[in-house]
């Protein structure tokens, strides 16, 4: 048996080249009546979350009114389900400005 290799067969932790890309990927099927539609999803993703930025400013600004204070709830909902979806709606946003 050539000398470096353990007798089990298997490298030590850390061996082998290094990754190519920064970030994990993972591959993840997607239904077809979806799949077509992704690019529809970021965009609307975008506008929504713009709308929710321009509620929450409203809200901030008219503080005193109890009109408002249903919207800050139901921007803060919604917000946190965007926040919960882990996705970077920013880095959309840039990546959409450059194209």
């Amino acid at each position: 048996m050539p000398r470096g290799i353990p007798k089990t067969g298997k490298r030590n932790p850390g061996g082998g080249r290094s990754k190519k890309y920064g970030a994990d990927t993972v591959q993840k099927w997607i239904p077809v009546p979806i799949a077509g539609k992704l690019d529809d999803l970021y965009a609307f993703l975008i506008e929504l979350d713009i709308e929710i930025g321009t509620w929450e400013a409203t809200c901030e600004a008219k503080k005193t009114s109890p009109r408002y204070e249903q919207a800050r709830k139901l921007t803060a909902s919604i917000r946190e389900r965007i926040d919960g979806l882990g996705i970077d709606i920013k880095g959309i946003y840039a990546s959409s400005e450059e194209e």
